[in-house]
C-alpha cells in the first residue's frame, strides 16, 4: 500500500514540474552521482543505461525546466502586481473621465438654457 502512495506522490511531482519520469530519474540519479558540485556522467550513464552524452542532455534539460518552474511563482507575482497597478490606474482615469462628462453635461445644459431664453 505504501508503495502505491509513493508512486502517486512521484507522479504528482512529475506532473507538477512538467518533467517526464525519465528526466526525474536522471535528475535524482545525477544528484546522487555528484562529486563537489559536478556530476559524474559515466556513473549516471551506467545507472540509467544510456550513453554519458545522453545522460548529460536529459539531466541538463530537466535541470533547466526545474529552474524555470522555480522562477514562475516570482514572475506570476510580479505580473499580478503590475496588473493590479494598471487596473487601479484605469479606475482612476475612468473616475476623471466621469467627472469630465458631468462637467460637460452641466455646461451643455447651461448653454441650452441660454439658447432657449434667447
Amino acid at each position: 500500500m505504501s508503495y502505491s502512495r509513493k508512486q502517486e506522490k512521484t507522479f504528482d511531482l512529475v506532473e507538477t514540474l512538467g518533467l517526464t519520469p525519465n528526466q526525474v530519474e536522471h535528475l535524482l540519479l545525477g544528484l546522487l552521482c555528484m562529486e563537489k558540485c559536478k556530476v559524474d556522467w559515466s556513473k549516471l550513464a551506467d545507472l540509467c543505461k544510456v550513453t554519458p552524452s545522453s545522460a548529460r542532455t536529459v539531466f541538463t534539460k530537466a535541470r533547466r525546466r526545474l529552474v524555470k518552474w522555480e522562477e514562475k511563482p516570482a514572475t506570476r507575482v510580479a505580473r499580478q502586481a503590475k496588473k493590479g497597478a494598471e487596473e487601479a490606474e484605469e479606475a482612476e482615469e475612468a473616475k476623471e473621465y466621469e467627472v469630465d462628462i458631468k462637467d460637460y453635461d452641466e455646461y451643455d445644459a447651461a448653454s441650452q438654457a441660454d439658447d432657449n431664453e434667447n
